[in-house]
């Protein structure tokens, strides 16, 4: 149960974390563009034998992992910028990224299944 010191106490804002956050955060998504990258090019080479909308390898989910927690890290220290308790903005961080994140990875399963139907024709606009 949290305590009304929890709830009502103001830290002081972790500019740090959100630095190392932020940096954090984009050198997974550099990681996670490599290997998507990676795995669109051994699809299309005939290399791979595993279907392209097949997303659930370590090596695209680690990094999307890193991706979100960074994110949950980086948004949630930064709501402490502006006067809300830790729990407070970590709440509200969980509920952001865990909802923004489960669209993302599902939109990516969908984009990938229609590159792997349609072909690279299927996704002009």
């Amino acid at each position: 149960m949290l305590s009304l010191h929890v709830l009502f106490e103001i830290p002081d804002p972790p500019y740090f974390l959100i630095g190392i956050a932020a940096v954090c955060g984009l050198a997974c998504g550099k990681a996670f563009e490599v290997s998507i990258k990676r795995k669109t090019k051994e699809w299309s080479e005939g290399r791979s034998s595993q279907p392209l909308s097949k997303v659930y390898e370590v090596r695209l989910f680690v990094p999307y992992l890193g991706i979100c927690v960074c994110s949950w890290v980086f948004v949630g220290s930064a709501l402490t910028t502006f006067a809300v308790t830790w729990a407070i903005g970590f709440a509200m961080s969980t509920v952001v990224v865990v909802s923004s994140g489960l669209l993302v990875w599902f939109q990516l399963k969908k984009l990938l299944k229609t590159l792997e139907e349609g072909g690279s024709k299927a996704l002009e606009i």
